[in-house]
């Protein structure tokens, strides 16, 4: 079976295509409101055709969204070129995931994605922390049900505020840093951001593993900017850039039917 997966981020599209648990393609797109159905539907060709994958081998396609106003724009170029109609992200799929103790009508679906994606191929208890423009923490029991968790600026978003939001402090990118102290402002911002992203992680982590409901919780790093993080992090931890495709392909199965 060949399934697309779209995730519209805050900051990307993520476009990608798997045969059966291969994935095949992965392509980027940058996030943004000026997508019209032409333009998106030849960017998807564009993909397809960069990677030799013709539209009639396609079996299906699901779609993610934390940006809502994206949504049906993508959905549409989606189902122009496979002719087959979208799965898109919502409450009533079947995620494997029990959501009861949260608000779900605030719940985002890229975290319903980690956690399903989380349970399926780690079993649980697991605690995810998605690196991307805000940092979320989701933690599931060994009953696959969602406890709680935690959302805080990303580590570029942190950046960008620094600059946006003071007179002196210059607009930087994340980048690796092994130096816990800075010697110039520079690097003081980069391990505040960071290196600090990483030790509250790492901090958060021994908390969760005290928790008497958690034993043996397994640790899962995913998101853009996870690997910047992991040299800051003084426990085991599952790094895996591809759980949220690996999530919707899970979603896509369990309701394909």
């Amino acid at each position: 079976m060949k399934v697309i997966t779209a995730d519209i981020g805050n900051t990307n599209i993520v476009i990608a295509s798997f045969e059966n648990d291969t994935k095949e393609m992965q392509e980027r797109l940058e996030t943004r409101s000026k997508w019209t159905l032409p333009s998106m539907t030849a960017a998807l060709r564009k993909c397809l055709l960069k990677n030799r994958i013709s539209a009639d081998e396609i079996d299906g396609s699901i779609l993610s969204s934390v940006v809502p106003e994206l949504s049906s724009t993508l959905a549409q170029a989606l189902e122009a070129i496979t002719g087959k109609p979208v799965m898109i992200m919502n409450p009533t799929l079947s995620s494997g995931i029990g959501t009861g103790r949260y608000d779900e009508a605030t719940l985002g679906s890229d975290r319903i994605v980690d956690m399903a994606a989380a349970a399926a191929f780690y079993k649980g208890p697991a605690a995810i922390w998605d690196l991307g423009t805000a940092t979320t923490l989701s933690v599931i029991d060994r009953n696959h049900e969602f406890i709680g968790g935690m959302i805080s600026a990303g580590v570029q978003l942190s950046l960008t505020a620094l600059a946006e939001h003071t007179s002196q402090l210059p607009q930087l990118s994340p980048e690796a840093t092994d130096s816990l102290l800075g010697t110039d402002t520079v690097a003081n911002m980069i391990s505040g951001s960071v290196a600090s992203t990483g030790i509250m992680i790492d901090g958060t982590a021994g908390r969760l593993s005290r928790m008497p409901d958690l034993e043996g919780i397994k640790f899962i790093i995913t998101g853009g900017l996870g690997q910047l993080v992991l040299p800051w992090i003084n426990r085991d931890v599952i790094y895996d850039p591809d759980l949220q495709l690996k999530g919707m392909l899970t979603i896509y199965r369990k309701n394909c039917s």
